[in-house]
């Protein structure tokens, strides 16, 4: 018999090469590929021996916040206790966060008020790379002899034509532009941004650190009011929590956030699946139900050997039809639609089938009537999707996200952010949305706002990013389906959308990402980091996303 992989044990492995050689070599295997019965018979002990050193690694790995050389970390329910004992109050959601947050519990208690520790506690609790600008370097002051400067700086003919001549405080020297560029020889941490690495498998690879510097200091900034902005201005009398354009003041400290690429994330896998190719990505009429997740779907493209990422992009130019007595289920999915199609490529579940999305991406998903009305033949969690056209047909949708039409005839959604419902959605017993944010048409459909407080039909607002065109300029501007950062929420939206799912978290497909939560997470840790009366701002910074530039010689 061929045996399973996990009835090989490592204490199996090491008992039986302990033996004398002479009773190996009468163990012989009764068929190729199988053991001979003294081996298999030490890999019933080796199982059990293997439990008990898991669970002796295991209780070692729970004693600390760091990992083990071993690989064993602790386990996440064990965290608010060790977090006890140190006195850490933790505030990070993601729980992946909240282990390196009781790591640095004790270093950040000993560093607590340097500029160092308030970056250190936003890039761990985010998760995101920060920068932190405090309000009253940046906030212009009325010259006083008791005030820096105290002296007039000495400037060289050959830099200043006009001699020394420093130029008015606020009023920066317009034949110098400041930006960051890359400064080779940086290693102030102040200084230092990180971004995330894939290789050409889209396998995460860790961090690539670069630091930088001011170009020009004291010149005319190309980017104002971001995170490489030193130029003074007044004071901004806005409460923080209505602009996300604040400028500086004293008592204020500005957070820069690197915005989130959300489902689409430079540097993924991906697979193309062309309608002409034999074996191209599709499913017979019949009994099949099955689940794909990235490893299947490399496989069916033939890339047996090739490194498992978490998410996988696929690439259709054909629209890909769950036919009827198809039961297909999706994990991490991402479909698009190739470059050289002329329309979007959809997802169309054909009557009799059923198609199940769980932490996918589509752009457009086709629901025809079923056999049975009162079946549900579209489910998704956790997903984002353009359009959804079942203008005869039921859905059930939880944490997703919709930027376009969504055109139903019965509709189960909670904590969902919805764009607008098509007028073939009714009110009625057969249809239940809670906690969601959706434009209702007029008509009937209007119940689920006016009738439902837990729902709200206001506008949220999404972030912008610098985004490369097909003509190679860069533009400032809202994602689109398949680009980094579609669908995040910029941190001005109303709260009602950004804490309105019934736990309090976000509405929508980043549910399980945890992004608004974050930001509300490092507001409330940095309190009791920064002075007292300090006011925080947090916002989105589209620049950051961009690497700094290399200065050439002669720039």
């Amino acid at each position: 018999m061929n045996y399973p992989e996990d009835a090989l044990t490592r204490a199996g492995h090491l008992l039986y090469k302990e033996l004398p050689e002479e009773y190996r070599y009468r163990d012989v295997a009764p068929a190729a590929g199988e053991l001979g019965d003294l081996e298999a018979y030490l890999h019933g002990f080796g199982h059990l021996l293997d439990l008990i050193r898991h669970t002796t690694e295991q209780a070692y790995a729970d004693a600390f916040a760091e990992q083990a050389d071993n690989g064993y970390e602790i386990q996440p329910w064990l965290i608010p206790y060790l977090a006890e004992l140190v006195g850490a109050e933790l505030q990070a959601p993601d729980p992946q966060a909240r282990i390196e947050e009781l790591n640095n519990a004790v270093g950040w208690s000993k560093s607590k008020g340097t500029l160092r520790n308030v970056d250190s506690v936003g890039d761990v609790v985010t998760g995101a790379e920060t920068v932190v600008r405090e309000g009253w370097r940046l906030t212009l002051v009325t010259p006083r002899m008791n005030l820096p400067p105290f002296s007039v700086p000495d400037v060289d003919a050959e830099d200043d034509l006009l001699g020394r001549t420093p130029a008015p405080l606020g009023c920066p020297d317009l034949r110098k532009l400041d930006r960051a560029v890359v400064d080779p020889q940086g290693g102030n941490p102040l200084f230092r941004l990180r971004y995330p690495v894939r290789d050409a498998e889209g396998i995460s690879k860790g961090e690539e650190t670069v630091f930088w510097a001011s170009r020009a200091r004291g010149g005319a900034p190309c980017f104002p009011g971001a995170y490489d902005d030193f130029s003074a201005r007044t004071p901004d009398l806005r409460d923080a929590g209505d602009t996300a354009s604040l400028g500086p003041h004293p008592r204020r400290t500005r957070i820069h956030m690197r915005p989130p690429d959300g489902f689409f994330a430079p540097g993924l896998r991906v697979v193309n699946f062309d309608k002409d190719d034999p074996n191209r990505l599709s499913f017979d009429a019949g009994a099949l139900r099955k689940t794909y997740r990235p490893r299947d779907i490399l496989e069916r493209a033939g890339h047996v050997d090739a490194p498992v990422p978490d998410r996988l992009v696929v690439q259709l130019n054909y629209d890909l039809a769950i036919r009827k007595g198809n039961d297909i289920r999706f994990e991490n999915i991402l479909f698009v639609t190739h470059p050289n199609a002329t329309e979007p490529a959809r997802l169309r579940v054909l009557s009799g089938g059923k198609l199940t999305l769980h932490r996918c991406a589509a752009e457009v998903v086709s629901v025809a009537k079923p056999p049975n009305d009162e079946d549900i033949p579209f489910i998704a969690t956790d997903s984002i999707f353009e359009t959804i056209v079942a203008p005869a047909a039921a859905a059930e949708l939880v944490y997703c996200t919709v930027m376009g039409a969504l055109d139903l005839m019965r509709l189960n959604a909670s904590d969902c952010l919805l764009h607008d419902l098509g007028d073939t959605i009714r009110c009625d017993d057969q249809s239940c949305i809670r906690y969601s944010r959706l434009t209702a048409p007029d008509g009937d459909a209007t119940c689920f706002v006016k009738d439902a407080p837990v729902n709200t039909d206001i506008v949220p607002r999404f972030l912008h990013r610098w985004l490369r065109e097909d003509s190679g300029d860069c533009v400032l501007r809202r994602p689109v389906f398949g680009e980094p950062g579609y669908g995040v929420l910029d941190t001005t939206t109303s709260p009602r959308i950004i804490h309105g799912a019934e736990d309090e978290g976000e509405m929508g497909a980043y549910h399980h990402r945890f992004f608004a939560a974050s930001f509300a997470a490092l507001e409330k840790k940095l309190t009791s980091y920064l002075p007292l009366g300090q006011e925080i701002a947090l916002s989105y910074d589209p620049h950051l996303s961009l690497k700094p530039p290399i200065l050439s010689d002669g720039s």
